[in-house]
């Protein structure tokens, strides 16, 4: 056998696919994600107008506050494997945004700032596609008008709004933490990328409540989602720590969970 002439062939037809392969493109959607270093939410809409935009989400004021950056076509160029997205930002300050496929309509993302190619700022996280509106559109939509009516009386106490980032099924998702005195409250997460309104809620009860400055322990009333919260308070407008869910005495989720006081935002400008 002439394994030889075989072999070359073979590499010879890589070649030639490799050649042939089409560069990666943007098709016209939505997709949404969350970086947890500059903890906002972010949202990239591309459009068959050819003006596209990329949306940041402050998520600490209950996403009210927002920054729009606008780019072209022109500003995307694209390889086999990723698209990168180039605009200036700021003066002197460009900003890279490599895009990468992961699974079917996703991306990973890497978002650079830089200076005279001096390194700024450096941060990565998923896009999800979203078919519907999307997630803080309807986030706000529904509880607008409790966030922006919000109040904290006390702050040696926890009760109160808190909006943050909460590991669900191993993914940082959006999530809200009502706690009251005097009423029931809730734990509500919303999921990157769905259509529905909301994904996962559970309520909580005044009594189940452990206060014991400055550790915070609260028992839900779901059976599978975050039956537990263990919080610690940080200078009294951070509550960090865990969710975890136990059913029949094993532990299912654990995720780590991290909340800010809205009312220390109403005035940020």
């Amino acid at each position: 056998m002439h394994l030889l002439p075989a072999l070359a062939g073979l590499l010879l037809g890589i070649s030639t696919l490799s050649l042939q392969a089409k560069p990666l493109s943007l098709s016209p959607g939505l997709w949404e994600g969350i970086s947890e270093d500059e903890m906002q939410y972010k949202l990239l809409q591309i459009n068959d107008s050819g003006e596209h935009f990329l949306y940041e989400i402050h998520i600490p004021s209950g996403l009210r506050y927002a920054k729009r950056s606008a780019f072209s076509d022109e500003d995307i160029s694209c390889k086999e494997n990723r698209c990168t997205i180039s605009t200036i930002i700021e003066e002197d300050v460009t900003r890279s945004l490599t895009l990468s496929p992961y699974l079917d309509t996703s991306f990973t993302a890497l978002e650079s700032n830089y200076n005279d190619n001096k390194g700024l700022l450096s941060t990565s996280y998923r896009l999800i596609k979203q078919e519907s509106s999307s997630t803080p559109r309807k986030f706000f939509e529904k509880y607008g008008t409790l966030l922006n009516n919000a109040e904290r009386a006390n702050d040696e106490t926890p009760y109160g709004l808190w909006v943050g980032i909460l590991h669900y099924l191993d993914k940082p998702e959006l999530a809200l933490l009502q706690l009251y005195e005097d009423r029931q409250g809730s734990l509500t997460v919303f999921r990157k990328g769905e259509t529905s309104e909301l994904a996962v809620s559970t309520q909580i009860s005044p009594k189940n409540i452990s206060l014991q400055y400055p550790i915070v322990e609260i028992t839900t009333s779901h059976a599978t989602f975050a039956t537990h919260l263990f919080l610690m308070s940080e200078g009294n407008s951070v509550l960090k720590g865990y969710a975890y869910a136990v059913h029949k005495g094993v532990t299912l989720d654990a995720g780590e969970i991290r909340l800010f006081d809205i009312t220390k935002y109403l005035s940020l400008n």
